[in-house]
């Protein structure tokens, strides 16, 4: 029995007044999968990766997530896909005259009906989740780059959401703590079951953590690849994956 997309991309289209990034674009990312998208610099990955949580409007196409039409304009079906995903955008993006606490508290005071002691509980339970339990009380400005971005995990997480969604997480970390955010990714996966969906281009992280892969390609301005990325890496017939997959430089011409 084929499992049901909880993703679901048809004749996706984007750009920007007359510009066309990418076009007809369709793939599907299913429940529990750490759905990675990767390509050159430039290709559109954090431009589709907004288009997926209705920061942007497509030009053409329609996506579907947890079977509801993503369509911003429409509140109660924003509201109600926006209450099964979290986000954590490039940097972080941590209020940085809050503390820790009240970052992770921030959607949850809003978005849900929890007071008090109850909100902080959950709080608690979010930071200790990305290993981060007692720092309640910390600013942003006193963590690592690291421990920066397992708090915006945290405040992300905070809702309990089926799909997360990480724009290029092991940006600017160090190979010790980019390979902490992997393992921290892959123990959220397993022990959740939390779908999710990650752009980056750093091979290490992407050959430790991605299930699936579709990799954007900025000339065709479409998908050419989707697979297992160590699949892809020697079996893949388009010469730019397996360039891209090797670390391979670009052939004089």
């Amino acid at each position: 029995m084929t499992q049901k997309a909880v993703i679901s991309v048809r004749g996706l289209t984007m750009g920007f007044g007359e510009l066309v990034i990418m076009e007809n674009l369709d793939f599907d990312i299913h429940p529990g999968e750490i759905f990675v998208i990767l390509g050159g610099s430039g290709c559109g990955k954090s431009t589709l990766l907004k288009h997926l949580v209705g920061l942007y409007t497509p030009m053409a196409g329609k996506i579907t997530i947890a079977g509801i039409p993503l369509e911003p304009d429409n509140e109660d079906s924003f509201k109600r896909i926006l209450a099964r995903i979290g986000v954590m955008y490039q940097g972080g993006a941590l209020f940085s005259s809050m503390t820790l606490g009240e970052n992770v508290a921030l959607p949850i005071t809003e978005y849900s009906k929890l007071k008090g002691a109850a909100v902080d509980e959950l709080v608690s339970l979010k930071l200790r989740q990305v290993g981060l339990e007692g720092f309640e009380h910390h600013l942003p400005e006193e963590l690592s780059g690291g421990m920066k971005k397992r708090a915006a995990i945290a405040r992300a997480l905070a809702l309990n959401p089926e799909i997360l969604f990480l724009d290029e997480p092991s940006a600017g970390l160090d190979p010790i703590s980019s390979a902490e955010l992997d393992a921290l990714i892959l123990r959220l996966n397993r022990t959740l079951g939390t779908t999710f969906v990650v752009v980056t281009h750093e091979l290490s992280s992407i050959f430790t953590i991605a299930k699936r892969v579709v990799m954007l390609d900025k000339e065709s301005k479409s998908i050419i690849a989707d697979g297992d990325p160590h699949e892809l890496k020697n079996a893949s017939t388009h010469p730019f994956v397996r360039q891209f997959f090797n670390r391979q430089p670009e052939m004089e011409k």
